[in-house]
């Protein structure tokens, strides 16, 4: 649920309030504001972080959640939620730091604390633990499937 609460209320803060931050008097338009000494692109209506913000927000927000209720429910739901979820994670985070990259980092304060501190290392468990999840899942829908396979074939030769 942390993961989720991550992006619909952070994330979904931004991508509604994007334009107005810098004169927001909020916890979260401060959490903003901090994080843009890492990366400018929060305090100027960037259209791909806005748009990839609020898209984090609403999809992997929403599907963190059901996650989440798959773990707790022990539901067949857990792995399909956690796949897509860890997909999205990981895609999203990627397009992120390679638009930085391709733009040669042009947005981001090269200042150790900023760029390794705030950009690099707030980033990587949203990279890591994704990676993980995806294996995680993919193992167990695989064996899923495989004893399906086995059970179908089994009564096909009865």
């Amino acid at each position: 649920m942390v993961c989720a609460g991550i992006h619909i209320v952070l994330e979904g803060y931004f991508s509604f309030n994007h334009g107005s931050l810098a004169g927001k008097q909020t916890v979260l338009a401060d959490l903003w504001r901090e994080y843009a000494h890492s990366d400018s692109r929060y305090l100027t209506s960037d259209p791909f972080t806005v748009i990839m913000e609020g898209i984090t927000a609403v999809f992997d927000g929403s599907f963190a959640a059901l996650t989440a209720y798959g773990i707790l429910a022990d539901s067949p739901i857990r792995h399909p939620a956690q796949l897509i979820t860890s997909l999205a994670q990981l895609y999203g985070d990627v397009l992120y730091m390679a638009t930085n990259y391709m733009e040669g980092y042009r947005y981001t304060n090269p200042h150790p604390m900023y760029f390794y501190g705030y950009f690099v290392l707030m980033n990587l468990p949203w990279i890591v633990i994704p990676t993980y999840l995806i294996i995680d899942s993919v193992k167990s829908i695989y064996r899923g499937m495989l004893i399906a396979q086995r059970a179908t074939s089994t009564k096909k030769t009865n």
